[in-house]
């Protein structure tokens, strides 16, 4: 069975983001394509480690079930045996109407407060189906305290040497350090403190 999700716009980070994101790590033994339009490489490449993703170029899309969140731009475009839409804000408070479509045959609502203003401002009964969670086992983190001036002598070299290798081994770290040469590093594992006496 054929599963297609439909974003327009995957951004940096967002709700729908992480939304396919668990989606697609739950059912990763399920045939699903993520369809988007834009789309940030890392999100992208995040959600392909787990199901097929694809660019869409305006192709004509078969399935047997097409997921849409806000946009249907594409709806269209797509043959398939069910039409769904995911309802996953509270359109009333945000005083916005959804987009609907005469193909839509199903509507799904990630809460219950989403399903009753879901109804509210379009007339449609809204299945509840709340966002697929996955909690990964948190990995212990390493935390790292430098107090020093990021120069040569004082193990600059060492230091980016260090961070590169704890991030080829994946281990997870914050590195703090106390100094007035802020981003001598660039590294995002490193948060840089002003100086102080006392740390």
């Amino acid at each position: 069975m054929k599963n297609i999700f439909y974003f327009k716009l995957l951004n940096k980070i967002g709700g729908i983001e992480t939304f396919f994101y668990y989606l697609a790590k739950k059912y990763k033994d399920w045939d699903i394509t993520i369809y988007y339009e834009i789309g940030d490489i890392n999100q992208v490449n995040r959600l392909k480690q787990y199901v097929n993703v694809k660019q869409y170029q305006g192709e004509k899309i078969v399935c047997d079930k097409a997921f849409f969140n806000f946009n249907l731009d594409i709806i269209d475009n797509v043959e398939a045996k069910e039409y769904i839409q995911i309802a996953h804000g509270d359109y009333k408070a945000m005083k916005l109407k959804p987009n609907t479509h005469p193909k839509l045959t199903k509507y799904l609502g990630v809460s219950k407060q989403v399903c009753e203003t879901y109804k509210e401002v379009t007339g449609f009964d809204t299945e509840l189906v709340y966002n697929p969670i996955m909690i990964d086992k948190p990995k212990k983190m390493l935390n790292l305290i430098s107090a020093t001036r990021l120069t040569s002598e004082k193990g600059k070299d060492r230091m980016i040497k260090l961070a590169n290798m704890l991030d080829a081994a994946e281990i997870p770290y914050i590195w703090t350090i106390f100094t007035d040469d802020t981003n001598a590093i660039d590294n995002p594992n490193i948060i840089y403190m002003k100086p102080r006496l006392d740390i």
